[in-house]
């Protein structure tokens, strides 16, 4: 990881400042207080956000700014990456505004969590940081802030211990260990309540084995007692179709006498219709004579020919009722004008003026006017009396014409009631005809009858005892029923109290079975807690202790290289004990760490860091922070010739970009490049 640029906006001493930060070792330089640690805190507060405890926003955005951000640029293994994060302050906080992250030229906006889990997962960190609010990580491998940089020499030996196991990621052989030591807990426990499961699991088997026998001894009874009903079974269906055979018969014989009874109802209901029909032949009789009586001395006229007379006389007659109609018409029309010419006659002479042109009408005009009106009355009258003698003319030949029509519809009349009587005698004559013969075919019908009902009573006759014979075998039959259902009732309590038994012995198997399955799983239990005992902790132990053991060499071996650089002393020796505390011995005595001067612990504090700096980036191969380093206030203490060995110590370790902040003016011959620092007026600013 290379960081390229940072962008800040009121944050701490900062208004609005862009830094450019080119590869090689870099040295912030500036007075004390100037702002060179906001820079670093800035950086960090872009790649993880605020943090609880150690970077709260309250520190970050400048006071009285309502708004303000950070932008970094940097490039990972190749990739260009820009974060931005946003500071807003509310009534009663301040906190984190959504930002983004441009990856490649391809911008991303997401919140405040998506964007620390982003960067952990590009710079390789765990994601078990993403909701921690420490960085053990970066604060132990790229930026550590001076006044922390001591803090973990003057920690306590197990606070030191689990900060470290943290860091190298062995704190979970402890968490497995303790983990391991609570399931074996927990198996305990559960070996326990599966011993108390299957402490009756043999007398359960006993029971079982009772049961069954028991189920055994019922099944040769049921055996044997369904032996008993299968005969008696045998002789049931023998009774029973016996007195089936009885039924059938009884029923035929129900049948015969029930058509002995029909065939006697019908021969009654064929002698009665036989009488009904002689009434009736005879009745027919008397109608024939009457009829034929009646019929004597009348004439048979051809009707047909009368009908056309008929019809002919019609069509005359309304041919002179049509010619009447107009002869009236005509009349009226006649006597219309004739009235119409008296009327011109009596109004001409008492008209002075004509009603038309207004002109005076004279004597001689109005004679004239009447001697025309009177020609057509008298013209009028002649035709009407034609007309009178036409009329009368007229009706006297419609009267004519009645009188035919009279005469010939009475002899119609006449004609059409011989007809009908003629036509009822053939009717008499036919029925009569067709009641003998059918008189004949009852007759033949009933002596058939007849002969058929005596054989009928033949067959009742022969079978007189049947009723008797039925009685008593259908007495036996009841017998041999109630001898079977006892001993289907016997057999049904056996088999009831058979299938009691085997759900008894089903429920028995089923807990045999459940207790065997828990002897089971007690054996693989037992197998799983001896395993752990015996093998699993103490191979997690050589885990533990062999990663310790290699990290603790490592890690003095780095930590006595950087501090010889530091400190050139033959009386003076540092190594770290099995808590990894450093080990102070000067003129062949162990001493404190307080006892040295500020240079030297300095010394010892910087050549700690930079070695668990070293190891850290070993071990973790994921990491992608191994490029950068940045080094806070390094010096603190040092004498003249210690400062002299800070060259030695940036060519050793051999890091593409180290950020060094220090107020050491002979420090700046020591780097590739210098940003200076000034602060004026509360304002911090970047001077080129």
């Amino acid at each position: 990881m290379i960081i390229n640029s940072l962008k800040i906006k009121n944050i701490r001493s900062y208004t609005d400042e862009e830094i450019v930060f080119p590869e090689g070792s870099i040295m912030l330089s500036g007075d004390i207080g100037t702002g060179k640690t906001s820079v670093l805190l800035a950086i960090e507060f872009a790649l993880f956000g605020i943090i609880r405890g150690q970077l709260p926003g309250s520190t970050l955005l400048r006071h009285g700014k309502r708004e303000g951000f950070v932008e970094l640029s940097f490039t990972l293994e190749g990739t260009k990456v820009t974060i931005r994060r946003n500071l807003k302050r509310s009534n009663r906080s301040i906190t984190q505004d959504s930002g983004y992250i441009i990856i490649n030229n391809q911008k991303h906006d997401l919140t405040p969590i998506e964007l620390k889990s982003k960067i952990l997962e590009l710079i390789g960190y765990p994601d078990e940081l993403i909701t921690k609010s420490k960085t053990f990580i970066y604060r132990y491998t790229v930026y550590t802030p001076q006044e922390e940089m001591k803090h973990i020499l003057f920690e306590g030996k197990d606070e030191r211990l689990n900060v470290l196991r943290r860091i190298f990621d062995i704190d979970k052989y402890k968490r497995i260990k303790e983990n391991t030591l609570n399931y074996m807990k927990e198996l305990r426990g559960k070996k326990i309540e599966l011993e108390t499961r299957i402490e009756d699991l043999e007398d359960k088997k006993k029971e079982h084995k009772e049961y069954e026998d028991k189920i055994r001894t019922i099944k040769e009874e049921a055996a044997k007692l369904q032996k008993v009903v299968d005969e008696i079974s045998k002789e049931l269906k023998s009774k029973e179709e016996k007195v089936n055979e009885f039924e059938d018969k009884i029923k035929s014989i129900e049948t015969v006498k029930n058509q002995v009874e029909i065939k006697t109802n019908n021969i009654n209901n064929k002698k009665a219709t036989i009488s009904n029909t002689e009434k009736e032949l005879k009745t027919i009789d008397e109608n024939i004579g009457k009829i034929s009586k009646e019929l004597e001395g009348f004439e048979t006229l051809d009707v047909d020919r009368l009908k056309k007379q008929k019809e002919e006389l019609d069509s005359k007659r309304r041919t002179l009722q049509e010619n009447l109609e107009k002869i009236n018409d005509r009349e009226a029309t006649f006597t219309a004008m004739k009235k119409n010419s008296e009327d011109i006659v009596k109004k001409i002479f008492s008209l002075d003026e004509c009603p038309v042109c207004q002109q005076k009408v004279d004597s001689g005009h109005k004679e004239r006017v009447k001697a025309k009106e009177n020609k057509n009355i008298v013209d009028l009258e002649k035709q009407l009396g034609k007309l009178v003698n036409l009329k009368k003319q007229r009706k006297d030949e419609i009267e004519l014409f009645d009188r035919q029509m009279e005469s010939l519809f009475e002899k119609l009349n006449k004609q059409e009631v011989v007809l009908v009587k003629k036509e009822r005698l053939d009717e008499y004559r036919k029925k009569k005809e067709l009641l003998m013969k059918e008189q004949v075919k009852i007759k033949s019908e009933i002596e058939k009858t007849e002969r058929e009902i005596q054989d009928l009573k033949k067959k009742l006759e022969a079978s007189h005892d049947i009723q008797s014979r039925y009685s008593e075998a259908k007495k036996v039959l009841e017998q041999v029923r109630e001898k079977h259902k006892t001993e289907e009732i016997k057999k049904a309590e056996l088999l009831r109290e058979q299938k009691t038994l085997e759900e008894v012995k089903t429920r028995i198997r089923e807990e045999i079975n459940r207790k065997e399955e828990s002897k089971k799983k007690l054996s693989v239990l037992q197998e799983i807690r001896n395993w752990l005992m015996k093998y699993f902790l103490n191979i997690i132990y050589l885990m533990e202790k062999q990663i310790m053991l290699h990290v603790h060499h490592e890690f003095n071996e780095y930590f006595q290289e950087w501090f010889n650089i530091l400190l050139e002393d033959e009386n003076l020796n540092v190594r770290l004990d099995e808590t990894f505390t450093p080990i102070i011995e000067q003129n062949g005595y162990e001493t404190y760490l307080e006892n040295l001067s500020g240079g030297e612990r300095t010394s010892v504090a910087l050549s700690y860091r930079l070695a668990l700096n070293k190891v850290i980036n070993d071990f973790m191969g994921t990491i992608k922070t191994k490029d950068l380093l940045i080094l806070d206030e390094p010096t603190d203490g040092f004498s003249s010739e210690q400062l002299d060995k800070i060259r030695e110590l940036l060519e050793q370790i051999r890091i593409k970009q180290i950020i060094l902040v220090s107020h050491e003016p002979k420090l700046e011959s020591y780097v590739d490049n210098i940003i200076r620092v000034h602060k004026e007026e509360h304002v911090s600013r970047i001077i080129s």
